[in-house]
């Protein structure tokens, strides 16, 4: 609970400032924008780190193939990483790369899951086979 207060607190201050900034040093404001993103991704990381362990342990109870978690793991990485630089670019004012840039994450996405749809896909083809 204690750190949503960190990072909350690490946000406005960044923000403020940024905000304070634009008048004076547009530059300057963007910089201390993206700065203030990148340190908030730390202890967002860190968290992250103890749930793919938990992710890990779930399958090995549940003997869910481990690449499935890796693969899920991936996933939410591409996702969160495609978010974030898409948000920076259009706090940049460079909307049409942001775009680009979730464009790419989504076909990542697609890419790295095709083993999953893949493996999906053949069990129902043969479940209706046997039927």
């Amino acid at each position: 609970m204690t750190d949503i207060f960190k990072i909350a607190g690490i946000a406005l201050s960044g923000g403020a400032l940024a905000l304070f900034l634009k008048d004076y040093r547009k530059e300057y404001a963007l910089l201390t924008a993206l700065i203030t993103a990148a340190v908030l991704l730390f202890p967002t990381a860190h968290m992250l780190s103890s749930v793919i362990g938990g992710f890990n342990s779930l399958a090995s109870i549940t003997g869910v193939k481990k690449e499935y978690i890796e693969i899920i793991g991936k996933t939410v990485g591409i996702a969160y990483i495609a978010e974030f630089a898409s948000q920076a670019l259009r706090d940049a004012e460079q909307s049409a790369i942001a775009s680009k840039v979730e464009l790419a994450g989504k076909a990542m996405i697609l890419c790295i899951t095709f083993p999953i749809i893949s493996d999906f896909l053949e069990v129902c083809i043969n479940a209706v086979n046997n039927i």
